[in-house]
């Protein structure tokens, strides 16, 4: 026994184990199982935006003590409907798991079901409204400077501030502002996405600085519907001679926005133990996916 068990009263010992014992127990968590956590679900998903085809994607869930990824259903019965439960078309197999409609455009405005059914599991079902895309405001350069504020880089990457406009078409939602670059004077559409950030109170986690900067900015419309708002905006870049920036706002609805939303932080959670589980966010009827709807522009200051 080691040399401070050995002077102790025998009670006290006995004391101190079970303290010990007590305090363990009391940081055991008991998370309730039930047997339809492992009962495969329906998982669909479709983004529906204006002028493409109506596309989904349709697969079979894994159970909560199954290993492996899910399961591409490519037998799957999947159908759009309108606001009046008037079918509209039958989505053909893609393979994949992809599904589209082969006369069916989205159409701003306008709300759409999204069904899917397999043989062996329940049918799901869920519904989402096309935004309008979103108007063109005011973009401009206000500011270029290299690296006095930090940003992603070791306090040397060079950017540029925006004035950026968002003009509001008073339907209730959330716009995201992406930035990426291309070479100047292309006309090809850029794939390579810049950090960004902003200080403005609206975007959630802002602040010039630091570790702010993110991939997109996350606005609601909620304190300027129907009117406009404008934001600063820090992009950074390290050649602005040979490369242009350019903007994608988006304009997305609550299921975008929340899905999304949960998705970061189950990410930012995995593999963190001490971390509160996350739910990934699902508006999708007797299954799980998102049906949501989202329209974007693209803007070149």
């Amino acid at each position: 026994m080691p040399s401070n068990f050995k002077s102790m009263n025998p009670i006290r010992i006995f004391s101190t184990l079970l303290l010990t014992s007590l305090l363990w127990m009391g940081c055991e968590r008991i998370i309730p199982f039930s047997a339809e956590d492992s009962t495969p679900l329906v998982v669909l998903y479709a983004a529906l935006e204006p002028d493409m085809p109506i596309e989904a994607f349709v697969s079979k869930s894994v159970g909560i003590l199954d290993n492996g990824e899910p399961i591409l259903l490519d037998d799957a019965q999947v159908w759009v409907e309108d606001s009046l439960h008037q079918v509209l078309d039958t989505l053909i197999s893609m393979g994949l798991g992809m599904y589209r409609a082969p006369n069916t455009l989205g159409q701003e405005g306008m709300r759409y079901t999204v069904h899917a059914r397999s043989s062996v599991l329940a049918p799901v079902f869920g519904t989402a409204q096309v935004p309008m895309i979103p108007a063109e405001g005011a973009v401009d350069s206000i500011n270029y400077a290299v690296g006095q504020m930090g940003g992603p880089g070791p306090g040397s990457s060079p950017f540029k501030e925006y004035s950026f406009q968002i003009l509001d078409d008073g339907q209730p939602g959330y716009y995201q502002i992406e930035a990426y670059d291309r070479l100047r004077g292309q006309v090809t559409i850029p794939e390579y996405s810049l950090r960004i950030e902003t200080d403005d109170p609206l975007v959630n986690g802002s602040g010039f600085g630091g570790s702010q900067y993110k991939d997109r900015l996350d606005i609601s419309n909620a304190s300027f519907l129907g009117g406009s708002h404008t934001l600063t905006i820090r992009v950074f870049e390290w050649d602005f001679t040979g490369m242009e920036v350019l903007f994608k706002l988006k304009k997305v609805d609550e299921a975008t926005f929340f899905y999304q939303r949960s998705w970061d932080a189950y990410n930012n959670a995995n593999g963190n133990p001490f971390a509160q589980p996350v739910s990934v966010y699902s508006n999708v009827t007797d299954g799980l996916g998102v049906v949501s709807g989202m329209a974007y522009r693209w803007i070149l200051p």
